[in-house]
């Protein structure tokens, strides 16, 4: 009898995976992987250690463990000011609970897939099942162009492959990057199982609710954390000093609820949708901007150019072709140094700029009225983030490791 419940119990465990993320764009990411790999006969979990993982709810998986928005929103690195302020809002009961909840999903496993970098990949090595995968969609060699070993110190674990991480991917069955030449890297430092299949960012971007506004549009990408409610203002000033220009400027909004915008001088309307366009926002001056949630999707394959202090949502842009303006923001993401290390990973596709209305509306000018500088930007965006499809190819390559083992 207690073999039979073994069997049974094992034959479950083996279409069973666990995704791990740590991140709103690794949610992303982690809830398309597991759309694909449930098509091709697992049954996935997630575990979304930063933020309430709503990637993940909606397309349907079981999330598991608690949620919650830290005050950092995840972007901690060594910052101890930020991690104090996370400790004060529990983060380390969280995080113990979100690590028996791992454990406990493990036993039942077949996998642990790690859509992150090092912390996630820590937690599935501590707490995980084996065999173990890692999608690293953050951190890249191109970061390291010209950076100094002690320059962007408290950014060391996203700039670079450290020794710990590289230590730990040795015990992973795969790992996939973001591009060729960080595989290629991984390789030569001792990570003969890391490979490129394409760039899953690419595969990531969702919000298909509809937009009726005149195309194309100017996008603006204030970001899912708190840097948005410095830069938005600044990004409506900008629109300001560009009214003559035939773009209709839609911001693609990831924080809710849209309240205490702090908008001097603009006004924030309601439209009474969910989804789409759900608020207008107007200056005195006739200056309109319109508020769009769930249609991040649409609005990329309409935009011709992005105001931007995001992550994610800038690299899907870009490799959209997409031209990109973007500023530092006091944090807790958006700060110099992460401004910094984006331009060094998106090259001519992005254009950085203070954070001042009028030098911001100076370089959309400049990209708009010099065609060489536009085109050049567009083609180093596509060409750095590669072409879409990984998704499917790395769901298929654990699939295949999973049934073959």
């Amino acid at each position: 009898m207690s073999t039979g419940f073994s069997a049974q119990r094992s034959a479950l465990a083996v279409r069973r995976i666990v995704v791990l993320s740590n991140g709103h764009g690794e949610d992303a990411i982690g809830a398309v992987l597991g759309r694909e790999l449930t098509t091709l006969g697992f049954d996935v979990s997630a575990l979304p250690l930063v933020g309430k993982g709503d990637a993940y709810e909606l397309q349907g998986f079981q999330v598991l463990g608690p949620r919650r928005e830290m005050p950092s929103g995840g972007m901690v690195h060594l910052n101890p000011k930020m991690f104090w302020r996370d400790l004060q809002a529990g983060w380390l009961s969280m995080s113990l609970a979100q690590w028996k909840a791992l454990r406990q999903a493990a036993k039942n496993a077949a996998a642990t897939l790690v859509v992150g970098d090092l912390y996630a990949l820590l937690a599935a090595n501590l707490f995980g099942g084996r065999p173990l995968f890692q999608v690293q969609p953050l951190v890249s060699v191109r970061y390291q162009n010209g950076l100094g070993l002690l320059d962007e110190l408290p950014r060391i674990t996203v700039n670079r492959f450290v020794l710990p991480e590289r230590l730990l991917m040795r015990k992973a069955a795969g790992v996939y990057l973001r591009d060729r030449e960080s595989a290629e890297w991984l390789n030569e430092h001792g990570v003969p199982q890391a490979r490129y299949l394409g760039n899953p960012l690419m595969d990531a971007a969702s919000g298909t609710a509809a937009l009726d506004l005149p195309a194309p549009y100017l996008l603006l990408l204030p970001g899912s954390r708190e840097d948005a409610y410095f830069s938005l203002p600044v990004m409506l000033e900008a629109l300001r000093q560009l009214r003559d220009y035939p773009l209709t400027p839609v911001i693609a909004w990831a924080r809710e609820p849209v309240v205490n915008l702090g908008l001097s001088g603009w006004q924030l309307t309601p439209t009474g949708q969910t989804a789409g366009v759900t608020h207008l926002i107007e200056h005195l001056d006739g200056t309109r901007a319109y508020l769009a949630q769930h249609a991040f999707k649409i609005a990329l394959e309409n935009s011709q150019l992005a105001l931007s202090t995001s992550g994610t949502a800038a690299e899907q842009a870009a490799g959209h072709g997409i031209p990109l303006i973007s500023f530092p923001t006091p944090g807790p993401q958006y700060t110099p140094a992460f401004a910094k290390a984006q331009k060094r990973l998106l090259q001519d596709a992005l254009t950085l700029t203070s954070a001042k209305p009028a030098t911001v509306a100076g370089a959309v000018h400049q990209l708009m009225t010099i065609p060489n500088l536009y085109h050049d930007a567009q083609k180093a965006g596509r060409e750095l983030m590669g072409e879409p499809g990984a998704v499917g190819r790395i769901a298929q390559d654990i699939a295949n490791h999973l049934t073959k083992n």
